[in-house]
């Protein structure tokens, strides 16, 4: 039996998909712009959304969706109250699509990272790794919530109390999370815009802003070069990604490499002419899983994991692990001849040690002792990156992974960075830089050198971390050389 909410439910329902086949089928006198709006974003996510996911160049992609907005106006010609013409509605569907109100400019500022808006009058950016408020603000709740329908708009997904948290992309490519103001208990939405750059930083810049030594670099080159799995850990915007990608780049390019990632990041086509691009020279896979919560798709993290091991990869790039069967998979691959590589959220090589071992034995009924042995059998090496104070971002170790004894590793570092001291701005009080040095703790095993020289990499390239470390020993950051 229909109850009263059930009929007017259905009629809503009704009247929605009537106004929606009236635009399509030009067969209506005026609508509002919401309306058309709606219908256009709908068009445009019909048209292009896959392209977006393919490309990083923001101008084609602006340019892209200009060209779909023309489309859509001439194709359905709608008659929108308040538009006299058409030229002037594809003015306006442009203006309400491509610009962000306040934050426009954030967006389009390429030293910005991060936008974060906590409510109308809450918004934060980050800057050349350091947080500042943004002085514009939204005018009203309303106007924040039309821009984050905004944000989503290419996207599938839409915020509503019933999907109160969204994940997404913006037309340009950014990651998107918006909340819906119902779980607030201020009652405001809130989103968090994370940006990518375009070019990657290159590791001769990584190398003269001090993120890693010169001889540290060697070592990072030496690990995939030598088929020796590795985590790259650190908090959250410590630049993890963007070290793995300057890693990954140092594999052969006919060596067949399969990445997942939630959502994609890593930028790892190469080509002939990276002008012209005629073609690409690496095999590379890439794949883009759904999030844990999403039960409409069967491509999860981990169902992807397994069907890359069955698709002839060499090394296997989990973007991130987060959930326990994820951490089995990614195991099991290890285990079964392939070479991966993945990143963590971790506080130090043990502590991503430990963080594995835990997530694992949630799903596994192995003895802890036995399931840590396999772990730091599988990992050769653990790279902890962190961001600083200064808003600098810097690799402070880098770790050999021994094996294990009982429930403890034996880890061999390395290098280290060793904080000296802080600089503050004498007028705020603000930190200006911290003092510190990159230095040579350890050499590497016995193991690990055989490793290199079996992988083809002639002794003079890796000599000098074989020798123990004197006391007149000091990094360069010099780029003569590369």
């Amino acid at each position: 039996m229909l109850t009263r909410a059930k009929i007017s439910e259905l009629q809503k329902k009704a009247k929605k998909n009537n106004k929606r086949n009236e635009i399509e089928n030009n067969n209506y006198s005026t609508v509002n712009f919401e309306e058309v709006l709606k219908h256009c974003q709908q068009f445009i996510s019909k048209k292009a959304s896959s392209y977006y996911r393919r490309t990083d160049d923001i101008a084609e992609k602006k340019k892209l969706t200009e060209k779909y907005i023309d489309e859509y106006v001439n194709t359905y010609k709608p008659e929108v109250e308040g538009y006299l013409d058409l030229a002037t509605l594809k003015n306006a569907l442009i203006e309400e699509i491509m610009q962000y109100g306040p934050i426009t400019e954030a967006m389009q500022d390429p030293e910005i990272d991060e936008i974060r808006a906590n409510a109308p009058d809450q918004i934060f950016v980050e800057k050349n790794g350091k947080t500042q408020r943004w002085e514009n603000n939204f005018t009203d709740r309303e106007h924040m919530e039309r821009i984050i329908s905004k944000l989503l708009g290419v996207s599938k997904v839409r915020l509503t109390p019933k999907v109160p948290m969204v994940n997404a992309r913006t037309v340009e490519g950014f990651r998107v999370n918006a909340t819906h103001r119902d779980i607030s208990p201020y009652d405001n939405p809130a989103f968090v815009i994370r940006k990518f750059k375009k070019q990657t930083l290159s590791p001769l810049d990584m190398i003269k802003n001090k993120s890693f030594s010169k001889n540290m670099y060697r070592l990072l080159t030496l690990i995939p070069k030598a088929n020796l799995s590795w985590i790259t850990v650190g908090p959250t915007g410590s630049g993890k990604t963007t070290l793995n990608e300057i890693l990954i780049r140092q594999i052969h390019p006919l060596c067949r490499i399969i990445t997942i990632e939630n959502p994609s990041e890593l930028r790892l086509l190469r080509y002939n002419n990276e002008e012209t691009k005629d073609y690409v020279i690496n095999d590379v896979l890439q794949y883009e899983s759904v999030s844990e919560e999403d039960d409409s798709s069967p491509a999860t993290m981990e169902n992807l994991l397994i069907n890359a091991m069955r698709q002839s990869p060499h090394w296997i790039g989990p973007g991130e692990l987060r959930a326990p069967e994820e951490f089995a998979t990614a195991l099991r691959a290890a285990q079964t001849g392939h070479y991966f590589f993945t990143t963590l959220h971790a506080e130090g090589d043990a502590d991503a040690i430990y963080r594995f071992l835990t997530a694992y034995l949630m799903v596994s009924d192995e003895p802890a002792e036995l399931a840590l042995r396999n772990i730091c059998s599988a990992i050769k090496f653990v790279i902890f990156q962190e961001k600083l104070a200064d808003g600098t971002r810097k690799v402070t170790s880098i770790t050999e992974v021994l094996g294990s004894e009982g429930l403890k590793p034996i880890l061999n570092p390395i290098y280290k960075f060793e904080c000296i001291d802080v600089e503050e701005d004498k007028d705020t009080g603000e930190v200006k830089d911290i003092i510190g040095v990159h230095k040579r703790v350890g050499c590497i095993s016995e193991k690990v050198q055989q490793k290199m020289l079996k992988s083809g990499i002639k002794l003079e390239k890796f000599d000098f971390l074989t020798k123990e470390v004197t006391e007149d020993e000091k990094e360069e950051y010099t780029i003569d050389g590369f």
